[in-house]
């Protein structure tokens, strides 16, 4: 009897951790929320349908991210007036039966995030003791019996090259997943390298092969020389006003060693400064130099260096013109519109077929538009693209009752090359916590694509790498990706790292 009774209890113990663990896996997702009032509505959009997501997983919740075998779905709304804000969510059953809702509201996007945490928390207590109390099945998509499966909805393996970089012919719409074991074994990695670097530039490329880098972190300039590993040659230090945004080289002069040019803002002014390598040394040509630069290849023709000023009430000022080199001065030539959204960090040309020249440039949203010569939208991508942290702040004390910051965040978009061939190469930052101006990218890759008479079709892109991008520049002779990644982001207690990664593209 005693037996019994022990296999009883043993049995009665066994359903009821069967039964917790299915209550454990109660399958939820969450669709994009709908946003009224906000500025930057794509992109908040997907940001807090991922924030509120992972609020949700725990113990009794799973968040999924297809509605297809869900058991709940999560429905949200985002509403700003002025500084105020409002975010709702309600769940449903897969019969359409409201099982929660949960509300929120707070005074300025620093309360957003533990606002979707409360929400997330109140949601999840409701969903968990009313979906356990009346299961219902899993939500099945909806598909006609006429609906057959397309090349498009399948991925197939395709074979890659030993550089790491996933090529597709142009004509087929199949991505094929990447060997990893040949992707890890192609390129070459450097050491790491001390502190959170923002920008790259290429120096002067050796006759036995080595290669010199302009490298530069927030406050200072560094001179790199490539063998088998980054050998630090020099460096300087700029003064406590002084914010590095970028570095861009070229040889204006045609001595055959490439200038640094460096954009500085010193307070609140632009100051930028131009350096060159000196045998092992770095050596200044021009210092408080009005202008923003930018190293631009325009229509994958030769290297220059672009610049655009800033007025009292604007970020970017006038029109995008070329700086040529006369003697020990610069002088500013040869100016061109942009079309809409573009200024001097966002944009690149490219020929078509025909001969036009196009415009492609990375909105504020992040997506890619294609303009034609006369400023017309021709495409607009569905996904985004770029994404850098590097920005500098402008007092803006007029909207500091709607925005709750004395400030101005303004950030520099990522660059996009157009090689020889016409083809447009454009980095993709990724990150859960990207909103407004809190911005912590943890993953990124590189993308190719090539104009097809109506729209960019992807040719190929690089692994995913599990570090933020902060600039790169690709080499068309040497056929090679060089990145700059942060492998170690700062901390209130520690110092970052990052290091260079270059990649042969086949």
């Amino acid at each position: 009897m005693k037996k019994l009774a022990f296999l009883a209890c043993s049995l009665l113990l066994l359903i009821l951790a069967a039964g917790i663990a299915s209550a454990a896996q109660i399958k939820v997702y969450v669709s994009e929320f709908a946003i009224t009032g906000a500025t930057n509505k794509d992109e908040l959009k997907t940001t807090l349908q991922t924030l509120l997501a992972s609020r949700l997983s725990g113990d009794s919740l799973l968040s999924v991210d297809s509605p297809a075998g869900a058991d709940v779905l999560v429905k949200g709304s985002y509403i700003t007036f002025g500084k105020i804000f409002s975010i709702d969510a309600v769940a449903r059953d897969a019969g359409g039966r409201v099982i929660a809702r949960s509300f929120q509201q707070g005074e300025s996007q620093d309360e957003l995030i533990p606002a979707v945490g409360k929400l997330g928390q109140g949601l999840a207590t409701e969903i968990a003791a009313k979906a356990v109390a009346a299961p219902t099945a899993p939500m099945q998509p909806q598909r006609s019996a006429a609906t057959v499966p397309t090349p498009r909805d399948i991925e197939k393996p395709v074979q890659t090259s030993d550089s790491g970089v996933i090529h597709t012919s142009l004509a087929s719409d199949i991505v094929k997943p990447e060997d990893l074991t040949r992707t890890a074994s192609g390129g070459w990695l450097s050491q790491r390298l001390t502190g959170e670097l923002i920008a790259i530039a290429p120096g002067k490329l050796m006759v036995d092969g080595s290669q010199d880098f302009y490298l530069a972190g927030g406050k200072s300039l560094r001179l790199y020389r490539k063998s088998d590993s980054l050998k630090l040659l020099a460096e300087v230090t700029f003064g406590a006003r002084e914010k590095v945004l970028g570095i861009d080289s070229a040889d204006l002069d045609k001595d055959g060693m490439p200038e640094a040019y460096v954009t500085i803002m010193d307070g609140e002014s632009l100051a930028s400064q131009v350096w060159v390598a000196d045998g092992n040394d770095l050596k200044r040509i021009a210092a408080k130099q009005p202008y923003y630069f930018r190293g631009i290849a325009l229509g994958g023709g030769e290297q220059k260096i672009f610049g655009q000023q800033m007025s009292n009430d604007r970020d970017f000022y006038g029109d995008i013109f070329e700086l040529v080199k006369s003697g020990n001065s610069y002088e500013a030539k040869n100016p061109f519109k942009l079309p809409r959204f573009g200024y001097l960090y966002n944009f690149n040309r490219f020929r078509d077929k025909t001969g036009a020249e196009n415009w492609v440039v990375i909105n504020e949203d992040g997506y890619l538009i294609v303009y034609s010569p006369a400023g017309e939208e021709l495409w607009r991508s569905s996904d985004k693209f770029g994404g850098s942290e590097t920005y500098f702040l402008r007092e803006d004390l007029a909207n500091v009752r709607t925005t709750g910051d004395p400030n101005r965040w303004i950030f520099l978009e990522q660059r996009i090359t157009v090689t020889p061939a016409g083809d447009v190469i454009v980095p993709k930052n990724d990150g859960m916590f990207v909103i407004g101006n809190n911005r912590a990218y943890k993953k990124s890759s590189i993308y190719c694509f090539a104009w097809n008479g109506s729209s960019l079709d992807e040719k190929w892109h690089t692994k995913q790498s599990q570090n933020y991008l902060p600039d790169y520049f690709y080499d068309h002779s040497r056929r090679e990706l060089v990145n700059l990644e942060i492998v170690k982001k700062e901390g209130l207690l520690t110092g970052g790292a990052s290091m260079v990664a270059v990649r042969k593209v086949e």
